[in-house]
């Protein structure tokens, strides 16, 4: 019953608002409701478990200062 009067109420102040010709709105009912979730976010809190100790054996310059600042980088954390 209160449907169908908000149905009737939403098509004549569409009639009145002259905005396009419209006969009929339609609507899908359900009766379940929405589970909004809030998205999960998990934040990788890890120990650090290493000192920066380890061998640097590259002969690569450039790949061996990769290696030093990834050794700064533990070391610092």
């Amino acid at each position: 019953m209160e449907f169908e009067y908000n149905k009737s109420l939403i098509n004549d102040l569409l009639k009145k608002s002259n905005i396009a010709n419209i006969d009929d709105v339609r609507f899908f009912v359900t009766n379940k409701i929405e589970k909004k979730q809030k998205p999960y976010i998990k934040k990788d809190n890890y120990t650090e478990r290493s000192y920066g100790i380890f061998a640097n054996n590259i002969k690569d310059e450039n790949l061996h200062k990769k290696f030093e600042e990834i050794r700064d980088i533990i070391k610092n954390s």
